[in-house]
């Protein structure tokens, strides 16, 4: 059966935040939702959608400068933004306390949020960040049960590496952060009471503070440089000197292709999640990770837990089929195949034919599946997520409109799982100018925000607003895909090879393909021009038994869907 899997990140979902001037950089000025936002009425409009999966996204707690609802602020020049990344994670075993309106009683808020999921017939997904914790991991304190053993509390640091350690170490290395200097600078400004200049590292509530004439003597560890001697590994590499570009915040947990003591924390951590109700698990750059653990934790898993799923982020297709086969993932992202391809064909598209250098081939989404084979059913198929930048953005195809054709194809084309990002369905553009991500066609994930696409929804969903165009094609197409057999779980017949020189059908720039179960077939048509397409297309007697020919209009950047 086909998977839609909806992603949130709760702090955005239901959070109406201040209407007025200004731009809202603290956690204090700007507020966040909450679990409880993610109510009754929100989780039965994501089932209406034809959505099985949640993705509660940036759940377990991380690093962040807030200071207000419960949080501890990290060391400011370990946190990219104001509310910083939801892939630094300071703790396992806790969730965010601004996320819960009684921060004490967060983990009882979020149980709470599962418990509700799983009333609406839905799943939890959660992250599962493998690779990389924070550089000030547990630093104050953890929520961890009783006798477990956090993450290099019993390294020896005084070795670069040994299979008993859970981090890599520089012995006589200090850690260079690449933000020293700009660091520095805030610093002395603060101190100087200089508070014109604009501050990117600092807490932007410190800077208030002081700027109010507060004492700061009691955040001094706020204002001297984060120190770490021996330096570890960064996340992303095995440098104690990161760059801007890297993931400076966090640092690489140090797996053997062999079993070690990190090998067995990291299972009880996915045991413990597991045992509050999660039903799967989105693991953040898999590839990065030995294989070797990944099989043994995804088998282990689900020796006890049956029905977990396990999703890998992957991005080398050749690799594919090993982590599938051999590793056992349920999904693999899609992104170089099936998501690039549909990204380059509307983003070079979107204006029409236009230059005949720049068009890119409809062709490309053939030999995306022929190269999958029998992989298909494994993939996650999708358009948006919070790494990629969104559809109606200039950056992708300059409106959601743009995209119909490719959501079409994305979401129908094979029995492949489906994920939407939350706000897609509504046209969200992702251009606001966030403090820290700007205008870069993203919902930001580094700052304390409000989105406007995400705002719409909850008012509809709440009976205050009616739903915008975007939104009624997209709950057309959605409910067609997780409802309609020959889509679920039918066969996939691709047409473009025997119509190269059908009437009206331009293989450069139209897709055409069937599916069908026993009891039905759906010709289904995307258009990835700026023209009307008309066109006759030839079925074959190998797909239906029969031949046939039929008629379709196809509006521009649109698809089409025809019971046959």
């Amino acid at each position: 059966m086909k998977k839609i899997i909806y992603q949130i990140l709760p702090r955005l979902w239901g959070h109406y935040g201040p209407d007025g001037g200004g731009v809202p950089k603290t956690l204090g000025e700007c507020g966040c939702g909450k679990f409880g936002s993610i109510d009754e009425a929100s989780l039965a409009y994501i089932k209406d959608l034809g959505v099985s999966y949640v993705w509660y996204t940036g759940v377990i707690r991380h690093a962040t400068k807030a200071s207000e609802n419960g949080c501890v602020p990290s060391h400011p020049q370990l946190v990219k933004g104001e509310a910083g990344s939801p892939y630094s994670i300071t703790d396992y075993y806790d969730v965010n306390p601004y996320l819960a309106d009684v921060p004490s009683e967060r983990m009882s808020e979020f149980e709470s949020l599962i418990d509700r999921t799983h009333a609406a017939g839905l799943k939890v997904v959660m992250d599962f960040i493998p690779n990389h914790v924070a550089r000030d991991y547990c630093r104050h304190g953890s929520a961890a049960p009783a006798g477990t053993e956090i993450l290099g509390a019993g390294d020896d640091v005084l070795v670069h590496w040994r299979p008993e350690n859970d981090f890599f170490y520089y012995p006589g290395t200090v850690l260079q952060l690449p933000n020293r200097k700009e660091f520095d600078e805030e610093c002395s400004a603060l101190r100087s009471g200089d508070f014109g200049r604009k501050f990117n590292i600092l807490p932007q509530w410190l800077v208030d503070y002081a700027a109010e004439g507060g004492d700061t003597g009691k955040y001094a560890r706020l204002l001297e440089p984060f120190m770490e001697a021996p330096a570890k590994a960064t996340g992303n590499n095995y440098t104690p000197q990161p760059t801007a570009n890297d993931w400076y915040e966090t640092v690489k947990l140090n797996y053997c292709d062999f079993h070690t003591g990190t090998w067995d924390k990291m299972l009880d951590i996915v045991r413990f999640w597991a045992g509050k109700g999660v039903d799967g698990f989105r693991c953040d750059m898999a590839e990065l990770v030995p294989p070797e653990f990944l099989t043994w934790l995804i088998r282990s898993i689900k020796e006890e837990f049956p029905d977990i799923i396990f999703i890998a982020e992957v991005y080398q297709k050749n690799e594919y089929g090993k982590y599938v086969r051999e590793v056992g993932f349920d999904m693999l992202y899609d992104k170089s195949g099936l998501y690039d391809s549909l990204r380059a064909i509307v983003g070079k598209n979107v204006n029409g034919s236009g230059a005949p250098e720049l068009w890119q081939s409809a062709r490309q989404i053939t030999g995306s599946w022929q190269f999958l084979g029998n992989l298909q059913s494994y993939m996650l198929n999708f358009l948006e997520n919070h790494d990629e930048q969104r559809i109606a953005s200039p950056f992708f195809a300059g409106k959601a409109e743009n995209a119909y054709a490719a959501l079409a194809v994305s979401l129908l084309l094979n029995t492949a799982s489906f994920m939407i990002y939350a706000g897609q369905e509504a046209g969200e553009e992702g251009m606001d100018d966030e403090p820290f991500s700007g205008v870069n066609g993203r919902t930001s994930i580094f700052d304390w925000w409000q989105v406007g696409s995400l705002r719409m929804l909850w008012r509809h969903i709440h009976g205050m607003e009616k739903e915008n165009s975007v939104l009624k094609r997209y709950r057309e197409l959605l409910k067609f895909a997780s409802c309609e057999p020959a889509v679920t779980e039918g066969a996939m017949f691709d047409l473009c090879y025997c119509n190269y020189g059908s009437e009206g059908f331009d293989p450069d720039r139209h897709f055409a393909f069937l599916r069908s179960s026993a009891e039905k077939t759906f010709l289904i048509a995307a258009n990835f021009s700026g023209e009307t397409a008309r066109m006759t297309l030839n079925i074959p007697p190998e797909a239906i038994g029969s031949r046939m020919t039929v008629d379709m209009t196809v509006q521009p950047m649109d698809w089409s869907v025809r019971l046959i």
